[in-house]
Formats: structure tokens, C-alpha cells, sequence
């Protein structure tokens, strides 16, 4: 009878150690027993999974979609794990979480508090940065990150999608007046993000409209590398922005920036939590990731 959840987690543990030799000290057998276990399941599957050579091994197209289906398998069987084992009935230990610095301020560090309230023996750190933290360097739970990230030796998982949305302060449009083409645009003041030396300013604003796209090239009168200073100045009345609709929803309904163009949709922005690793994902992560995605769904 064959152990298919473990040969499932046998053939994930082999991919994230990289080789046969280290599987074979964590599941503290020798290099053969797993060697013979990997062309046991090759067998019994009917493919070859890996190509080998002296000093490493790849993974063949099979070998990559049955990777990625049992990594996914083995989450929800630990997860189940996690959710009836003894000593999970309260939340305790430390919960290390990192975010953008404007997501953090504005929509995260109320409800991070809050969830904190819920489970006295939690201690939850937040960190905040525009850099991007990295999740393991930084001995951080999780990471929530704008944009599928991609980091070697992590997993991420989508926790909503948002657009970006055009929009301006009444003071402003009462200054300068309301633009009535995507074409004006060019003409007024925009305040543009600026991501970094790789990535460049976010100057092209990508719209669609009745599934046509089109790109507006604007000259920033403002730009910087952080959003919330963006953020700021739209309040302020100093030009028009191109924001992630998470960060000011709150602002359109209290009427503190209006949307322009709202037959436009712009383009389409992730939100997504990193975590270390695949396996074992601890309970109060799990619990924090299902409590945010509520949250953010109903603000």
C-alpha cells in the first residue's frame, strides 16, 4: 500500500533542500533510501520528476507541476493539522509582520492593534518600510507586499486585488479646473511615485475602458519614493495622483479627493502576503492572514 502523503511530502522536502543528500539528513536516512524512494515514486508515477547529474538536479516539467500541486496539498494537510492539535485553542508567542509604510499607518496598524486585543499572549511586532522587507532576513511571519513578489525560499498568497484610480483634492480642481480627456492630463500637475532605480517612475498611467486599453504618459510637477508623501500632497491640493484604490477609498467617500474618470478602470494592483516557507505554517498566522483578508473585504 503505498504512503502517498508521505511520498507527497517526501518529493516537497526534496525540491526545497535541493538535493538528496540534505532530504536525506533531515528525514535522517541515508542518500540511497531516498534515492530508492524518489525512483519508487518516479515508477510509480510513470515519469521522470528530476534530471540528475553528479553535483545537482533539475526538475522536469512533470516534475514541476507535481511539485507545485503537492506543496499545495501539503499546506492544506498541515493546516488541518495545526487546526486540531492540542494547545491551539489560544494564540500565543510572537507574530512578526511587515508591510508598506502607507498600508501599515493608514489601513493595517488599527486592525493589527485590535487583533492583538483579541489574544493577550500574542505579541505582535509591526514593521513598517517603503524598501520592501525581506521576509526571512528579517526573521519576519509574514510579509504584505503590493505586486507578486518574488523572493527565492518563499511562498506567497494572493490576499486581494485593487485597481488604481485617478484622483484629485477640490481644492485643486477648483484651482486648476477639472480635466475632461485623459489627454488634458498632460497638462496638469500629476504627482508621480518614484520606484527605485530599476522599476523608474510610475509616469505611464495604464487605463482601460471597454476592454481598450490606453497609457497616459504624464510630467510629474511632484514625485518621490513614498507613497504616503503622495498621498499628502493630493490632500493638499498640490496635483493629481494615480493611487492604489485601498489607499484612498476612504478619502473619495468623505470627500476629501475626488475620482476622475470613473469609466476608466486602471490597472490592476495585488496585494499579497510572503511567508518562509510552505510547511507548518503556525496557527496565528494562519488566524491573522484569514482575519485580514475579512478586513480588508469589509473595511
Amino acid at each position: 500500500m503505498h504512503d502517498d502523503a508521505g511520498d507527497l511530502r517526501f518529493f516537497v522536502l526534496l525540491v526545497e533542500a535541493g538535493n538528496l543528500t540534505a532530504v536525506a539528513r533531515h528525514l535522517n536516512v541515508s542518500a540511497g533510501a531516498s534515492s530508492r524512494r524518489l525512483a519508487r515514486l518516479e515508477e510509480r508515477l510513470g515519469v521522470r520528476l528530476v534530471t540528475r547529474t553528479s553535483r545537482r538536479f533539475d526538475l522536469t516539467d512533470e516534475g514541476q507541476t507535481f511539485y507545485e500541486r503537492a506543496a499545495e496539498i501539503m499546506i492544506d494537510i498541515e493546516a488541518a493539522e495545526a487546526e486540531i492539535s492540542a494547545n491551539q485553542k489560544e494564540l500565543r508567542g510572537v507574530l512578526r509582520i511587515g508591510a508598506p509604510l502607507e498600508l501599515g499607518r493608514r489601513r493595517l496598524a488599527d486592525f493589527v492593534s485590535k487583533f492583538a486585543d483579541r489574544f493577550p499572549k500574542l505579541r505582535v511586532h509591526l514593521l513598517l518600510s517603503d524598501e520592501g522587507l525581506d521576509v526571512v532576513n528579517s526573521r519576519l511571519d509574514l510579509a504584505i507586499r503590493i505586486g507578486m513578489p518574488n523572493e527565492a525560499g518563499t511562498v506567497a498568497t494572493k490576499i486581494m486585488n485593487s485597481e488604481r484610480v485617478i484622483c484629485a483634492s477640490p481644492a485643486y480642481l477648483e484651482r486648476f479646473g477639472m480635466p475632461t480627456t485623459l489627454a488634458q492630463l498632460t497638462e496638469h500637475r500629476c504627482i508621480c511615485l518614484m520606484r527605485g532605480h530599476e522599476l523608474g517612475m510610475l509616469d505611464q498611467w495604464r487605463l482601460s475602458r471597454s476592454g481598450e486599453a490606453q497609457i497616459v504618459e504624464v510630467t510629474p510637477h511632484l514625485s518621490t519614493t513614498s507613497g504616503e508623501v503622495v498621498h499628502d500632497w493630493a490632500l493638499k491640493g498640490k496635483g493629481i495622483v494615480f493611487k492604489v484604490l485601498w489607499d484612498v477609498s476612504d478619502d473619495l467617500q468623505r470627500g476629501r479627493l475626488v475620482r476622475l474618470f470613473p469609466e476608466y478602470q486602471g490597472e490592476t494592483i495585488g496585494l499579497f502576503a510572503t511567508m518562509p516557507s510552505r510547511r507548518n505554517v503556525p496557527l496565528r498566522v494562519k488566524t491573522f492572514l484569514d482575519n485580514l483578508r475579512d478586513f480588508l473585504a469589509h473595511p
